[in-house]
């Protein structure tokens, strides 16, 4: 199956829909799939088929254009992060060995230094050699889908504590997330779609790709700005929304300041924990919008989703999507029962199928055929998720285990905060100190001693912040998460 063929077929419904616009230029489905065609043509001539296509570009038409005809063709593009430092773009090139290279033309002059044995093709403006629009124009749209390529795309992690990972996408994990998306998320009239992150990241490719299964428009914005995604969502009420946690507070922000109609249909978040006093604000900004939080990560997709209601438990992340089996279990693969903490494993059509020329990596993840998240969960007794912590960030402190994320929600909770992240500071006598780097909301400040009273009713007395850090801003990926190892130097500072 290939799902890019899958899309062609359905546009034959309304050719003359808008699939994709930026606000300057649109494509209607004929136009959009005509350039796949070509495209698809293009990568066969070159002799590109099941090779791996790099693609280093921030968001905007072509890429949509390039990434779907190497699909069609055949091809594994691979999305690089114009965010990442050349030294990172490097180390991926060497190790995808893709058969082209396309790019923005910012890149181009140094790609082609260092890369003069890889064919490279440039996003830009006029005619000149190499161009992008110059080689398509030699291809006539009449190429065939390639039949049950091994793979969708090659992504990678966000790195937010080392280098990014390859993880490898199936044409049918996605075609099975697409229906997931539209059951768990009510969204029975698809008519338009608006995800304002980076596609190098998967929330956003993800909803453009399941836009276009939809039949729906694509609002594609080069990046993300708060005024420009609500004026959007004003003139499309029937909008729908994939964003990350932070974005959600620019919008608030945003929309708190402006006099505009403040509408859309459904908004969707990801990619990070959405803390309590941001989704009380949403609710009273957004009235007539469903609100939408889920869980998942790039290896697992979609894990469990809740509905925004006011009337969820706190801290809640939902129950699981229909096809995702969950198993909770300890440290000897043992499931634990309801109300005890152990680590998440889950299996569903959903899932990656590894880490990119990674063989170890991949094994340590997988055990009899279940996804080993690295999430440490307790299930209610009505079978809702809840989460301790991400092994990986755990601190030990007097012997006894503190998973940060914990902390984090609890502390989130407090008005005067407008973000927090919790680590563990090395210390003699505890061997590592819960200590908290807070983001304050305007001008109050609160004591150690404020925030441990406050902290009392909801954690053991070993897990409240030991510490406090006052910064003035946090460092983000490009997909919107905290820079945790970079975050942690600062506080180790402070």
């Amino acid at each position: 199956m290939n799902l890019v063929e899958h899309i062609l077929e359905l546009a034959q419904i309304a050719p003359e829909l808008i699939a994709i616009t930026d606000g300057r230029e649109e494509r209607t489905y004929a136009q959009l799939m005509k350039l796949v065609q070509q495209v698809s043509n293009g990568l066969r001539h070159g002799g590109h088929t099941k090779r791996n296509i790099a693609i280093l570009s921030g968001n905007r038409m072509e890429f949509v254009e390039l990434l779907l005809g190497a699909i069609y063709a055949g091809c594994v593009p691979i999305l690089l992060d114009p965010k990442w430092p050349p030294g990172e773009i490097d180390k991926v090139i060497r190790q995808c060995e893709p058969g082209l290279i396309v790019c923005e033309g910012r890149f181009a002059s140094d790609l082609a230094k260092r890369y003069k044995e890889i064919p490279q093709l440039y996003f830009v403006e006029d005619q000149q050699p190499g161009s992008y629009c110059s080689w398509l124009a030699g291809f006539v749209p009449d190429a065939l889908a390639e039949e049950n390529p091994e793979l969708l795309f090659i992504g990678y992690t966000s790195g937010t504590t080392g280098l990014p990972k390859g993880y490898m996408r199936t044409h049918l994990s996605w075609l099975r997330s697409f229906e997931a998306t539209e059951k768990a998320f009510k969204l029975n009239r698809i008519q338009h779609v608006l995800a304002p992150g980076p596609f190098v990241h998967s929330l956003s490719l993800f909803a453009m790709m399941q836009s276009l299964y939809s039949l729906a428009t694509f609002h594609l914005l080069p990046e993300f700005d708060a005024e420009s995604v609500l004026n959007l969502c004003s003139r499309e009420p029937d909008m729908i929304l994939f964003v990350v946690p932070t974005m959600i507070d620019a919008l608030l922000r945003q929309a708190a300041s402006s006099t505009a109609q403040k509408s859309m249909q459904t908004l969707i978040s990801s990619g990070g924990k959405w803390p309590e006093s941001s989704k009380q604000r949403c609710r009273e900004m957004f009235k007539e919008t469903k609100l939408y939080e889920y869980y998942g990560s790039s290896e697992a997709s979609y894990i469990c989703y809740l509905e925004i209601t006011g009337e969820e438990q706190p801290d809640s992340l939902g129950k699981s999507f229909d096809g995702v089996h969950i198993s909770i279990r300890d440290e000897q693969f043992r499931e634990v029962p309801s109300g005890t903490i152990g680590e998440l494993y889950i299996q569903s059509e959903m899932m990656f199928t590894g880490y990119h020329q990674l063989p170890e990596e991949t094994a340590s993840v997988f055990r009899d055929g279940w996804l080993r998240t690295g999430d440490y969960i307790f299930l209610d007794q009505g079978r809702h998720l809840h989460l301790a912590g991400r092994a990986s960030n755990m601190i030990k402190s007097g012997g006894l285990k503190v998973f940060p994320e914990e902390v984090e929600a609890v502390l989130l909770r407090i008005p005067a905060i407008r973000e927090v992240m919790v680590f563990g500071k090395a210390d003699d006598r505890w061997g590592e100190q819960v200590t908290a780097l807070i983001q304050w909301d305007g001008e109050q400040r609160l004591s150690l001693d404020e925030i441990r009273n406050y902290c009392r009713p909801y954690l053991a007395s070993y897990k409240a912040p030991k510490q406090l850090v006052t910064v003035e801003r946090f460092i983000y990926t490009s997909s919107g998460k905290i820079v945790r190892q970079e975050m942690k130097t600062i506080g180790e500072k402070g």
